[in-house]
């Protein structure tokens, strides 16, 4: 969860408890039922959705992984098929293969 979302629902559930211990006094101050419970649901939609995020995350961060080392493999391909033209070819040849190289 993100720093912002823990702090964000510390505060509301702390205002939140706060006022329903206090309740005469919250409602004189113009807080009425209908807002904690709103404030509620959203504490609630803020955990749901900040949960998702976090599979979210650590499924791109596999992803990631996985195309990371596809890459290297595919950077290892290159360099071996470069490193073997260019053995067996002189270097007027190298163009001729895609390799834009010069010595």
């Amino acid at each position: 969860m993100y720093q912002i979302f823990k702090d964000q629902l510390e505060k509301s559930k702390l205002i939140i408890s706060g006022i329903k211990r206090n309740q005469r006094m919250g409602r004189d101050a113009g807080v009425d039922d209908a807002m904690l419970q709103k404030m509620e649901d959203d504490c609630k939609r803020l955990e749901a959705m900040s949960a998702e995020l976090d599979r979210m995350q650590e499924e791109y961060r596999k992803k990631s992984d996985k195309a990371h080392g596809v890459l290297d493999e595919l950077k290892q391909d290159t360099k071996e098929v470069k490193r073997a033209v260019k053995l067996k070819y002189d270097q007027t040849w190298w163009i001729k293969f895609g390799i834009p190289d010069k010595r």
